[in-house]
């Protein structure tokens, strides 16, 4: 279970694109009263999963004039009189035109200094919200107990609307796939993947994962919907359980099938390879992620290959499998050559990214089926694997023509992928194959 589009905020996943410019309405605060500059948003909690919405409050001007500085000297002089800036009883969240408060469950700060209003960059506090909140309402956010009675409001805002996603296309061409007829030939393939982490602002997540084929006898053709809830089994472990439903089958349905699905995932402690995996050699990321999945199936229908024989119409399966995510090969050879590319090309913003490192992934994993026997009559074990090239081709842009926005979220690279795998989708139909294509992602 691969997990993108994440972005860190102290113990916050927010997503970009609940973070939109834009996302706000406003209207003027009272009169006489100093403003409160606040931005609502929305996410999860970091490792739990759990989706939460929070404000965040900036309280002190920073080097770009961000905030007055009469704001500024209010909370200088609040600190010195024993206010509290990480206090929830330091701030009150209400609907505009009602008194009743809206629940606070913390007051976290994002900052490392011990002020919240240190400077020239301040550190702003979140807010976090225990109680639906919803894009159609003004929420208003006031400082509580201020020695000096002072009033400072924010300004009416709404909460960003809580949809987010992620999408990945590849188009691809595989030289001799196997088909359910026992040849093989050449064929196009394009593989789809899109998923909602969160439904709203629940527990609820949608995705699908399909490949579609240019010959519908293609033994890899599948289509996946899951729905399901997730939750994290740990709060100091990022370790989500799944329970979800799927239906799956390939591109024309004449496999086709229901898959109830219990499942738990995590990423393995591997901090004592920080400095091996972590060098002018090697540039890993994430650290390798691991899933144990039980399944119970009931198959509607089933078309086999030459190859693959009939399966329980209710049947059930196991499947540990590892993820190593994409980790990059000779960093510092890639920064000297993302230089000499910026000094050539003043617009490419390649400087900054990864561009031109060679990057590798690699899958494995096991299904292993209790109730089902081999032609040979020994214990059904299937084991897959692959290991993918990658070449990042984003942020790579000349005058008069640009591969890629500089200020959009699409990213694009070129993935060589050899795979030994099994079709769950099909009977487990297994196949060996190069495939090569322009993955584009959001």
């Amino acid at each position: 279970m691969r997990k993108t589009f994440r972005t860190f905020s102290a113990t916050i996943l927010c997503w970009a694109a609940l973070c939109a410019p834009g996302a706000l309405r406003s209207q003027a605060p009272a009169q006489g009263s100093i403003n409160l500059p606040v931005r609502p948003d929305a996410g999860a909690s970091y490792p739990s999963m759990r989706p939460i919405a929070f404000i965040e409050v900036t309280l002190a001007a920073g080097s770009d004039n961000s905030n007055s500085s009469a704001l500024t000297d209010e909370i200088i002089d609040a600190e010195k009189d024993g206010w509290n800036c990480t206090s929830v009883s330091s701030y009150s969240v209400t609907e505009q035109g009602s008194t009743k408060r809206v629940p606070i469950s913390a007051i976290l700060p994002v900052g490392k200094g011990r002020s919240c209003n240190d400077r020239p960059i301040p550190a702003p506090v979140l807010i976090l919200l225990n109680a639906h909140v919803d894009s159609t309402t003004n929420y208003v956010v006031s400082l509580v107990g201020l020695p000096n009675g002072k009033t400072v409001v924010s300004q009416p805002q709404t909460f960003p609307s809580a949809t987010t996603y992620n999408v990945s296309i590849i188009p691809q061409g595989v030289p001799g796939e196997s088909l359910t007829n026992g040849k093989t030939r050449d064929v196009g393939q394009l593989s789809v993947t899109y998923g909602m982490p969160f439904v709203g602002r629940s527990p609820v997540f949608v995705n699908t994962k399909d490949l579609f084929s240019t010959d519908s006898k293609d033994s890899n053709s599948a289509f996946a919907v899951t729905g399901g809830v997730e939750h994290g089994l740990f709060r100091t472990w990022y370790t989500p359980v799944q329970l979800s439903e799927i239906i799956q089958g390939n591109q024309v349905a004449t496999s086709l099938s229901a898959v109830s699905n219990l499942s738990v995932s995590g990423l393995v402690p591997w901090y004592w390879t920080h400095k091996a995996l972590n060098n002018g050699w090697i540039d890993a990321g994430i650290t390798p992620e691991f899933s144990l999945a039980a399944q119970y199936t009931h198959r509607f229908a089933q078309q086999v290959t030459a190859k693959t024989p009939l399966l329980s119409e209710d049947d059930a399966s196991v499947n540990p499998s590892l993820t190593i995510e994409p980790f990059y090969l000779f960093p510092d050879a890639c920064k000297t050559y993302r230089g000499w590319i910026k000094s050539k090309v003043p617009d490419s913003s390649s400087s900054t990214s990864r561009q031109f490192c060679l990057g590798l992934q690699i899958d494995i994993g096991t299904w292993y089926l209790p109730l089902d026997k081999t032609k040979s009559g020994s214990q059904q074990v299937e084991g897959y694997g692959d290991v993918s090239i990658l070449i990042p081709l984003s942020n790579f842009n000349f005058n008069g023509f640009q591969i890629v926005q500089k200020d959009n979220l699409l990213n694009s690279q070129l993935r060589l992928k050899y795979s030994d795998s099994v079709n769950q989708t099909n009977n487990y139909a297994r196949s060996r194959q190069w495939t090569f294509g322009i993955e584009i992602m959001k």
